[in-house]
């Protein structure tokens, strides 16, 4: 019994630790620009009437 509770959890182990590393994703500051995007289409020339949105 103790040895098949060992095998599931590094089986879930295993698993889990290969979706985290599969799912790293990029994640750019709001100073850098996307690959391909254009300097001159910058979003600060839009008008101050849209919502303005803060992540904690």
């Amino acid at each position: 019994v103790i040895a098949l509770l060992l095998l599931t959890v590094l089986a879930l182990g295993i698993l889990l630790y290969r979706y985290l590393c599969h799912n790293k994703g990029d994640y750019r500051t709001t100073g850098e620009l996307a690959p391909g995007e254009d300097p001159e289409d910058d979003n600060s020339n839009r008008p101050g009437s849209e919502k303005k949105e803060y992540f904690i």
